[in-house]
C-alpha cells in the first residue's frame, strides 16, 4: 500500500549530510523499515499499549485524505492546540503529508494568545484536543477569519460525538473515504527540502511571538544530523513528554524516526517519573527543570534515610567525582578508583538509576535552557551522563551536542555535521547551515535583523568556542545586566548558583543600572515542607504568611550568606526578597518552555524591586 513506499531517489545532500526530501519522506522510510513492530505506546489504566508503524501509518493516510476532502491545499496552514499526545503526532504526519504547514499552539496559552497565533499564521483547519480548548476557541474565534473548520481529538467525556461546530476524527477519516489514497501519496512526493513544513511560534518573554518558518529541509536535516552524532543503539526508546508545539519534542520525534526508536508517550507531565520508571528508556531529553526535581527528589528521599545509608550514598558520590575527570577525557580509572566505582555502581548508582528510569539507561540530554555544571557534575557521579545540547527554534533545535564519547562538563557540545559556528566581535555566537530557518512569518525587517552580512543567523546567546570546537554559553545578550559602576554581569549563571539552595525553587538576579546586584526568590514548598517538619514548626497556610516567617527567613539569608561568599564581591547579593507566589506558565511568569519571564517577573514586584535598593 501507499504507507509503505519510498525511493532512495529521495533523498537530498544538505551541509554533507544524506537526508530524506521531506519529513514525510522520512515517515515513509521509517514504516517501510518498522512496518509490524509496536514503535508508539500510550499509556491507560496503569499499562502500556503498543501501536504498529503500519497501524499508524494507515491513521496517517485516512487523516489526510480527510483534510483533502476539507480542500486543504499545499501551503494551507493547520493547526494543532494539543497537549502532547499520541494524537497529536498523528495529526502533524497528516499536515505535512498533504504539504499543509503545522502550527502547533501551546495548550496553555490564553484565549487572546490562541487568537493571534492562528490568526497570524492565517489557520484554516484546526486539532484541538478535548472540549476544554474547543471551549476556548468558540470564544476568540471571530478574531480568526481564516479559521474554517475544527476537528477535535476526544469527544467529551460521555458524548457520543463531537460537537455539533467540531469533526471528531471518525467523522474526519470519514470524509476522507472517496479521496484516492494516490492523491495523498502525490502531495507528499512532490514535497522537497525548501517546501515550508511548520510554523513555531517563539515562546518569547517578551512581546508578541514571532513565526519561525522551517522547511522540510530544515527539519529532516536537524533530526538525521544530530541522530547520526549519537551512536546507534539496540531497541532504542524515549518517553514522549514535553510540548510537542515547542521545536525540541518535534525534534525529538523526527530524530526518533531514523533510529527506528519507540516512543512512549507519557500520561501527562505530571506522571513524568513514573512513566520514565516504567518505558525505561536507553535514552531521554528534557529541559533542565525536570532534572532539577529529579536531584531534589534523591535529596530528600537521602534525608529521609537512615546515616548509614546516607554515609553510603556520601562515598559512592564521592568516588564518581572523582572519576569525572577520567570520564570527561575518556581514559580507563586507575586500579583502585576502578574497583571502587564496581562496587560504588554494585550498591549505589546502578539501583538508584533502577529505582528511577529502569535498568536500560545509557544517557540523559538537556536543552531548552542552560543546565548548571555542578547539576550535571551531581548526576555523573551517580553513574547518570547527561549531555547539554544547544540551539534555538530558529536552528530547528540543536546546532551543538555533546556526544556519549566527546562532551565536556559544562559546554554545550560541538556543532553538528554540517553546523558552522562564529563569534561575534560582541560575544554573540552565530549559526550557518541546513538547519536554520528560512524567516519570521509576515515580518521582513525581523528576518533581516536576524542574519548577519555572511547569512549567519545571530543567536542572541553570548558564548564562546574552544580549540576543540565546544561551545560554552554564558548568557542571553538582552539578559546582561550593566550595572551602574559599568561592570556587565551574566545573571544566568548567578541564578543557577543560588538555586542550588534547598529552601529555593526559582531566584531572579536584578541590578541592571543599580549600585549593586540582589534578588528576588520563589520558595520550594516541598523542601519547606520538610524543613518545618524536622523542626515541628507549624507552617502558616496562606503562601504570603509562609514568606515572612521569621525562621524560615533567618535559614535562607544564612543559607544566601553561604552562597555569597563563593562568589567575587560585586557578584554577591547585597539584599533579597522572598516572594510570595510560585511562578507558573499559568500565572505568566514561566513560558510555556519554562523559562523565565524576566521582565514579566520585574514589572509584577516593581515594588519590591525598589524597596530593595530604597535607602535604610
Amino acid at each position: 500500500m501507499a504507507a509503505l513506499q519510498t525511493r532512495d531517489s529521495e533523498l537530498v545532500e544538505l551541509g554533507g549530510v544524506w537526508v530524506a526530501r521531506s519529513v514525510p519522506g522520512l515517515y515513509q522510510r521509517w514504516v517501510r523499515e518498522h512496518a509490524h513492530e509496536p514503535v508508539v505506546y500510550r499509556r491507560a489504566a496503569g499499562a502500556w499499549h503498543g501501536i504498529t508503524a503500519l497501524a499508524q501509518a494507515e491513521q496517517v493516510e485516512r487523516l489526510a485524505r480527510g483534510l483533502i476532502a476539507l480542500e486543504v491545499a499545499p501551503g494551507d496552514r493547520v493547526g494543532i492546540l494539543a497537549e502532547t499526545s499520541a494524537e497529536w503526532a498523528v495529526a502533524d504526519q497528516a499536515i505535512l503529508h498533504v504539504g499543509g504547514v503545522t502550527v502547533g499552539v501551546y495548550p496553555t496559552l490564553l484565549g487572546p494568545q490562541v487568537a493571534y497565533q492562528l490568526d497570524h499564521a492565517q489557520v484554516r483547519v484546526l486539532f484541538v484536543s478535548d472540549v476544554a480548548q474547543l471551549t476556548k476557541v468558540r470564544a476568540i474565534r471571530e478574531q480568526v477569519p481564516s479559521l474554517e473548520r475544527i476537528v477535535l481529538f476526544t469527544p467529551g467525556v460521555g458524548q457520543q460525538s463531537a460537537p455539533s461546530d467540531a469533526l471528531d476524527l471518525a467523522a474526519l477519516e470519514a470524509l476522507g473515504a472517496s479521496v484516492s489514497p494516490d492523491e495523498v501519496e502525490a502531495r507528499w512526493r512532490a514535497l522537497g527540502p525548501d517546501d515550508l513544513a511548520t510554523l513555531i511560534y517563539t515562546s518569547g518573554t517578551t512581546g508578541q511571538p514571532k513565526g519561525a518558518e522551517l522547511t522540510h529541509g530544515n527539519l529532516t536535516f536537524t533530526a538525521v544530523a544530530a541522530a547520526t552524532a549519537h551512536p546507534p543503539g539496540v531497541d532504542e526508546r524515549t518517553v514522549v513528554f514535553l510540548p510537542l508545539a515547542h521545536v525540541l519534542q518535534r525534534w525529538i520525534c523526527y530524530a526518533a524516526l531514523t533510529r527506528g526508536a519507540v516512543q512512549y508517550f507519557a500520561a501527562s507531565h505530571h506522571t513524568i517519573m513514573d512513566d520514565l520508571r516504567t518505558a525505561e528508556p536507553n535514552f531521554q531529553v528534557s529541559v533542565p527543570r525536570i532534572w532539577e526535581k529529579v536531584h531534589a527528589r534523591i535529596l530528600e528521599r537521602l534525608g529521609q534515610a537512615p546515616k548509614h545509608r546516607q554515609r553510603l550514598f556520601a562515598w559512592a558520590l564521592g568516588v564518581g567525582r572523582r572519576a569525572i575527570p577520567y570520564r570527561e577525557r575518556q581514559a580507563t580509572l586507575p586500579l583502585r578508583l576502578r574497583l571502587e566505582a564496581a562496587v560504588a555502581s554494585r550498591v549505589v548508582w546502578s539501583p538508584l538509576k533502577a529505582r528511577l528510569f529502569g535498568t536500560r539507561l545509557q544517557y540523559l540530554s538537556s536543552g531548552g535552557a542552560p543546565i548548571g555544571r555542578a547539576l550535571l557534575e551531581f548526576f555523573l557521579s551517580l553513574d547518570v551522563l547527561i549531555l547539554e545540547g544547544w540551539g534555538l527554534t530558529e536552528t530547528s533545535a540543536p546546532a551543538t551536542i555533546n556526544r556519549p564519547l566527546a562532551f565536556r562538563l559544562g559546554s554545550v557540545g560541538q556543532p553538528l555535521p554540517g553546523v558552522e559556528i562564529k563569534v561575534a566581535p560582541d560575544g554573540e555566537l552565530c549559526v550557518r547551515g541546513p538547519g536554520v530557518f528560512r524567516g519570521y512569518h509576515l515580518d521582513p525587517e525581523a528576518t533581516a535583523e536576524a542574519f548577519d552580512a555572511d547569512g549567519y543567523f545571530k543567536t542572541g546567546d553570548i558564548g564562546a568556542v574552544d580549540a576543540d570546537g565546544f561551545v560554552t554559553i554564558t548568557d542571553r545578550k538582552k539578559n546582561l545586566l550593566v550595572m551602574a559602576n559599568g561592570k556587565n554581569v551574566a545573571p544566568q549563571p548567578l541564578e543557577t548558583h543560588f538555586k542550588r539552595i534547598g529552601l529555593v525553587a526559582d531566584c531572579l538576579v536584578v541590578g541592571d543600572n543599580r549600585p549593586y546586584l540582589t534578588g528576588l526568590f520563589v520558595l520550594d514548598l516541598e523542601e519547606v515542607a520538610a524543613w518545618a517538619q524536622a523542626r515541628g514548626t507549624v507552617l502558616p497556610q496562606d503562601l504570603g504568611e509562609l514568606t515572612e516567617l521569621s525562621g524560615l527567613r533567618a535559614a535562607l539569608d544564612e543559607a544566601i550568606g553561604e552562597k555569597n561568599r563563593e562568589l567575587p564581591r560585586y557578584e554577591q547579593l547585597k539584599r533579597w526578597e522572598l516572594l510570595p507566589e510560585q511562578w507558573t506558565v499559568d500565572n505568566g511568569s514561566l513560558t510555556p518552555t519554562l523559562k523565565t519571564k524576566r521582565r514579566v517577573i520585574l514589572a509584577r514586584n516593581a515594588a519590591a524591586v525598589e524597596a530593595l535598593y530604597a535607602q535604610r
